[in-house]
């Protein structure tokens, strides 16, 4: 059926992508599941459009990424900067243009016979010329999923507000890093009798829907007090993130039998302000609870590795 596929993306999809100055590149397809369309653009940068074929006998499967890449890379190597990007067509569907035609921002197109495979191709064509290639041909394209700058400061500040009178009264004091891009990164760190170090980590999680927002706390205690510094070696330190401990706490299943779902349910979810304070809140509750407990201990009998 694979064959079929790439006949039916020939026959449907190449001669209307031909017409905004993509051509099919056969040597692009990988395995019978991916199959690429290129463009060249100026300053020696490339745009693909690629279609994502999940190997099925009985039904065809697929989506479609957008991917604007250096010229000579066949993935990006990084997603940093105005001009290179990557993203599935129904993400920039669902969260540049607001448009819910499908049932999830992550959509994939099913067809069980020709019919239906000309139809979803007709449909993702069509979504490819409106949508997906004015969004990955312009330099200065929104991103909305990306934590705007300004909600990552409110997330500082939150944090500041919120957390740190109480954290200092448990011998926590609040630091900041910046990370890439002038993001804040804080955390609490204190320094244990042993001269080790206990630090709480607050960590904002990337989030593909603009309107929520989602956070985990991290704990560590290690020899430096510096919670981004890494060689590599898990070993030489206990880490744990506060939604799995709280898990394990009320006897939860293994995380390795949740799906990547259930996980995400486990983390801190806000809208806005309001909402952000009341789960740094409850944070700071759990924290308080069985954090502080966990970091601080001198045992290993949890290591986390």
């Amino acid at each position: 059926m694979s064959d079929e596929f790439e006949a039916a993306l020939l026959y449907f999809v190449a001669p209307r992508l031909q017409l905004s100055g993509y051509a099919y590149e056969p040597a692009r397809r990988e395995d019978d599941e991916l199959f690429g369309f290129r463009k060249t653009l100026e300053n020696d940068l490339q745009v693909v459009i690629q279609f994502q074929r999940q190997a099925d006998p009985a039904i065809d499967r697929f989506t479609v990424n957008v991917l604007r890449l250096q010229a000579d890379e066949t993935q990006p190597r990084s997603y940093g900067g105005a001009q290179v990007r990557a993203a599935r067509l129904s993400y920039v569907l669902w969260f540049v243009y607001g448009l819910r035609d499908y049932a999830a921002s992550d959509y994939w197109w099913t067809a069980a016979d020709s019919a239906q495979r000309e139809a979803a191709l007709l449909d993702v064509a069509m979504k490819i010329e409106r949508y997906g290639i004015p969004w990955i041909e312009a330099v200065d394209a929104p991103r909305p999923w990306e934590m705007p700058v300004s909600r990552a400061d409110e997330f500082g500040e939150a944090v500041q507000a919120v957390m740190a009178r109480e954290m200092e009264q448990l011998g926590y004091r609040l630091e900041r890093q910046s990370l890439a891009g002038d993001l804040p990164y804080c955390y609490f760190s204190k320094t244990l009798s042993d001269g080790i170090y206990a630090l709480i980590e607050l960590q904002a999680i990337y989030s593909l829907d603009p309107e929520e927002f989602n956070f985990d706390v991290r704990m560590q205690q290690r020899a430096e007090g510096d919670p981004l510094a890494f060689d590599g070696n898990y070993g030489h330190w206990r880490s744990i993130s506060l939604a799995q401990l709280a898990w394990e706490t009320r006897g939860g299943a293994p995380l390795d039998r949740l799906s990547v779902s259930d996980v995400k349910t486990l983390f801190w979810h806000y809208r806005n302000r309001a909402e952000l304070d009341a789960q740094l809140i409850d944070a700071l509750r759990q924290i308080k609870q069985i954090g502080c407990a966990w970091v601080e201990q001198a045992t290993e009998s949890k290591m986390i590795q």
